[in-house]
Parts: C-alpha cells; structure tokens; sequence
C-alpha cells in the first residue's frame, strides 16, 4: 500500500479495537469504574505527580478569563489546581468512580467553578451538553476514543483557541508486561492500543500540522509488600477470578525488583504532548 493512501484513522480505530478486545472490555474508561482504583489514582497523582500538573497549567494559553474544556478529566488532576486560574472548567468523564472522587476533591478544595459532564467525549452533544467556545481544550492521555478524528473535528467545533493533547510514544511499562503474561491470564495475544505516530499522521491528513514535544513521565513505584503492589497495578490486567489475581501475583513477584524489604516498579515511559491553535488554518 501507498504510504499517502493508508487511512491513518482506520489504523487508531483497528488497533484500538484490538486493544479492547484483548483487554475484554468496551472501552478504556472501564478500568477506573470502581471508587478506590479512582482514589489510588488520585492520591499517586497528588503524591508524585503535582510537579507535571504545574508544569502543564503553567505551559497552556490562558487567562482567568478563560474557559477551559478538560475531556477525560479524571478525578480533577489538573482540573482542581487549574479552578484557581481561570474562569471555569468543563470536565467531561464517563468513568463512576472518577466522577465521585472528582465531586468529593471539588468539595474539599472548594472549586465552585468546574462543571461535571458524566459521559464519554464520542456521546457528547455539542450543542445541548457545552457552552462553548472554550479558550483552551485538554485530553491528557485520555484518547481511548475509537474515531479519534471524529473525536478532534468536536474538538475543533468547539475551541476559540488551543487545543493540548497528551499521549504515549512507544510502549508504556504495563504494556510489556502485558504482552508477557495476558496468555497465562487470558489466553490470547495481548494489544497495545494506538501510539502518538498514528496520532499524528491523523492530524496529518486533517490538515493540522501540530508542535510536539516529547518527555518522560512516571516514577520508580515503591511498595513495602506484594498485595499493595497487586491493589496498584492489578487495575491493568482486567482480572476476573481469584486463579488469574494468583498468576499475576506470581508473575508480578518475579518482574519487580526487590530492594531493601520493599517492590519496585519502574513506570516511567515516553508521552507526548501535542497542541495547536485552532484557529490558525494549519495549526
């Protein structure tokens, strides 16, 4: 096949659904359902993830005057620091358990200016569900959605500015392990979802041609036994039964560095953060 014939959004919608499929879910989301896995995730972010979340909020155009779209918002990671800078937030998150830590952060940091959309981005209404335009749009790493050019045309329809995309370059640490133990897990082949290549030569043919910057993002995880490393990093593996949680413990055991009475997991990985104005022709 001709380079300049490959539909590179059929790619992210055949590779994410392969993700899927090997994960046996319906969608990304599915993963932060349950209340706790939201609350770990939080408190890991407020423990080692406050400098990035700075560092984002200090990088983005805007004013306290802005309005700020935040799609896949989480449990408020940069939605809750970001309250305090401008004028107000639009979280959109489909995920339960994310929604109640988003609400219970919200209360406790009294961020009267963030208003919650409990659905997917692909559900969204554009004209009933938002009130744009917004001056800024932000998905960190929150691309689960199947159409991703679908995804960035609603993005596009809404934003008066920039739009900020985070995502993976190359695989992600749970992803080696992954393809390492789904077939013991699983039995099948184990998918990664798309990268930030097919991301962009998406954007390619759309006709925006975006500023990219690479980094390193994560930490050496430390945990003092095995079952809090299994509470963490279980979340991954779609777990069904008590035999698979026995499989990944033993596995598990096996691929982390034991150091000084403790585990550790290193879960740095490449991420790319994509972004362009919206309202210049070519991005």
């Amino acid at each position: 096949m001709e380079y300049q014939n490959i539909d590179w959004n059929d790619v992210w919608m055949r590779q994410t659904k392969k993700h899927l499929e090997s994960g046996n879910r319906k969608e990304c989301a599915s993963i932060w359902k349950e209340k706790d896995a939201a609350r770990r995730f939080w408190n890991m972010s407020m423990k080692d993830d406050q400098k990035r979340a700075k560092e984002t909020i200090r990088d983005l155009n805007i004013t306290p005057e802005s309005k700020v779209l935040d799609i896949g918002a989480g449990p408020g990671s940069l939605a809750i620091p970001l309250s305090e800078k401008v004028e107000n937030i639009t979280a959109v998150e489909p995920s339960k358990g994310m929604v109640e830590v988003l609400e219970e952060n919200m209360t406790e940091y009294g961020c009267d200016n963030i208003n919650i959309i409990r659905k997917r981005w692909e559900d969204i209404d554009l004209e009933n569900d938002l009130e744009g335009p917004y001056d800024a749009i932000i998905a960190s790493f929150s691309l689960g959605m199947p159409d991703i050019r679908k995804a960035i045309e609603d993005m596009q329809a809404v934003s008066s500015g920039y739009i900020y995309l985070y995502w993976f370059a190359g695989e992600r640490s749970w992803d080696t392990y992954s393809k390492e133990i789904w077939p013991k897990l699983h039995g099948k082949e184990y998918h990664s979802g798309p990268k930030c290549d097919v991301l962009y030569n998406v954007l390619y043919q759309m006709g925006i041609y975006p500023n990219m910057e690479t980094f390193t993002l994560g930490r050496t995880e430390t945990y003092p036994t095995l079952n809090e490393a299994m509470d963490n990093l279980s979340s991954h593996f779609a777990l069904e039964n008590d035999e698979q949680r026995k499989i990944l413990e033993q596995y598990l055991e096996s691929k982390l560095k034991y150091e000084n009475g403790n585990y550790i997991y290193d879960a740095r990985s490449n991420r790319v953060k994509i972004w362009w104005n919206s309202k210049d022709e070519n991005g």
